[in-house]
Formats: structure tokens, C-alpha cells, sequence
């Protein structure tokens, strides 16, 4: 029996997994570690730069200035990183408030951006920026208090920032907001948008949004059927990996019919 739960994937690749297949799926890890972190790295020096620098500290900057920022953000993000896992006493306790505390921050802006016509890339910021101070609050001030506990507080600080600085910001322009719902053609708090299109181009939006909710609770089980598939061909559990194929079989066929043959010729030459 193990007591660490962060012990349990060294002791199977350790006793369970082959050599050849051991140096492989370490490596594998490695890989899938370092290509997280320089992408974080890098995209968080792009929205320093980019975002923030060129768009209102130094709008005139030249290239050279705009490398310079990006080195130093990118050393400065990888410092204040390592300095906060000088706090962090196991994976769990790390691992938790990430998805706990800054994930619930995220939750809020990432779904209303989609679903009301008032949220724009500043407010959705604002939303975001406040989820994150709100998620570090609890850490260091209500260190202890439960996960759902800090979920509740981060999440609903979030939806209530969102909110208020949408209604306190004047609205995006209405041409861009037209321009937006044609292309991206959301769901629900749309009707000021929707009502200015029309009609037959709104009952085909209908149409397809119907097919898309159809779509997504067959993709749901489809994605979780993928993983599985290839846990069971691992552990050699063929009754498993027979269902599960024929599951996966079954979903496939159903996503062809209800969003794979509605793409586009150019939708299907970029995937």
C-alpha cells in the first residue's frame, strides 16, 4: 500500500514498465514538462510586450527595446516562480490552489466572454486580474480554510468584478460587436446583436447551435473513451479495449454526421 499519493506513477513506471518503454515514457514526461513551461514563459513575456509595453508604456518602442522586455520578463517570470515554490511544501497543496483558486478565477470571464455581448477583451481582464488577486488573498491570509471554501470566495469575487466593470465601462462599438456574432456566431445574451441580422441567417445559426450542444455531449465521451483505449491496450486489459472501441467507434460516427461534415473545405485543409 502506498501513503503518498506522489509516490504512485514513480512506483509503476519503476516496477510495472519495461526498460525500453520505462526511458521512453520518462523521457516522454520530460518533454511534455519543458514544453509547458518555456510556452508559459514565452507567452507570458508576449503579453507583457505586447499587451501592455508596446500598447501603453512605450507605444514607439523599437525592436531591440521590445527584446530587451521580453528577456527580462521572461527571467523575472522564472525567479518569482521558483522563489514561490520555496513556500510550497507538496505537489497536492500547489496543485489545489491552482485549480481551486486561480482556476476559479479563470471560470467566470472564459465562460460569460462567450455568452454576453457587454464582456470585451479589457473587462474580461479586469475579471481575470481581480480572480487572481482574490485566489492569492485566500492563500495567504486563509491558508487553511477548505478548497471549496476558496473556490466559492475566488469565483464569485470574479463574476462580481466582471460584472460591475462591465456595467460601469462604456460598451464596444456596436459595428464591431455585429462583426464579432457573424463570425463567432455565440450563444444566448445576444439579443441586441441578433436582432439587428436577418432573420433565415438567425433560424441557420439556430440550426447549427442545436447540432454544435448535440456535438459536444458526443465529443465529451468520445475525448474520455481516446485516453482509455489506450490505458487498457496498456495494462492488456482486452475486454475493456474491445468496449471501448466500439464505444469510440460508435461516437465517431456520430460527431462525422453532426460537426465533422458541416465543416468547411477550409476548416477540414487546416486541421
Amino acid at each position: 500500500m502506498i501513503s503518498d499519493p506522489e509516490k504512485v506513477l514513480p512506483v509503476v513506471i519503476n516496477e510495472f514498465i519495461p526498460n525500453g518503454l520505462k526511458g521512453l515514457l520518462i523521457a516522454g514526461l520530460i518533454a511534455a514538462a519543458m514544453s509547458t513551461f518555456d510556452s508559459l514563459v514565452n507567452s507570458g513575456a508576449a503579453y507583457w510586450v505586447k499587451d501592455i509595453y508596446q500598447n501603453i508604456i512605450n507605444p514607439k518602442a523599437t525592436e531591440k527595446q521590445l527584446v530587451f522586455q521580453s528577456r527580462i520578463s521572461s527571467v523575472i517570470m522564472v525567479l518569482i516562480g521558483l522563489l514561490f515554490t520555496l513556500g510550497i511544501s507538496s505537489i497536492n497543496e500547489i496543485w489545489g490552489w491552482l485549480t481551486m483558486g486561480i482556476g476559479a478565477g479563470l471560470i467566470a470571464p472564459l465562460f460569460i466572454r462567450w455568452y454576453w455581448w457587454r464582456i470585451n477583451g479589457f473587462r474580461f481582464s479586469f475579471g481575470i486580474v481581480f480572480g487572481m488577486i482574490s485566489a492569492i488573498f485566500m492563500k495567504f491570509y486563509a491558508p487553511y480554510s477548505e478548497e471549496y471554501i476558496n473556490f466559492l470566495v475566488v469565483f464569485l469575487s470574479s463574476i462580481f468584478a466582471t460584472f460591475i466593470f462591465s456595467y460601469l465601462t462604456k460598451p464596444t462599438e456596436n459595428e464591431l460587436l455585429l462583426s464579432f456574432f457573424k463570425i463567432t456566431r455565440p450563444f444566448d445574451f445576444w439579443n441586441k446583436i441578433r436582432n439587428q441580422i436577418d432573420k433565415n441567417e438567425v433560424i441557420g445559426i439556430k440550426k447549427e447551435k442545436r447540432l454544435d450542444i448535440i456535438s459536444v455531449i458526443l465529443a465529451v465521451p468520445w475525448q474520455l473513451s481516446l485516453f482509455l483505449v489506450g490505458m487498457a491496450f496498456m495494462i492488456k486489459r482486452w475486454d475493456y479495449f474491445s468496449i471501448l472501441i466500439l464505444v469510440l467507434a460508435l461516437l465517431t460516427t456520430g460527431l462525422y454526421f453532426t460537426w465533422f461534415r458541416r465543416l468547411s473545405k477550409e476548416d477540414k485543409s487546416a486541421g
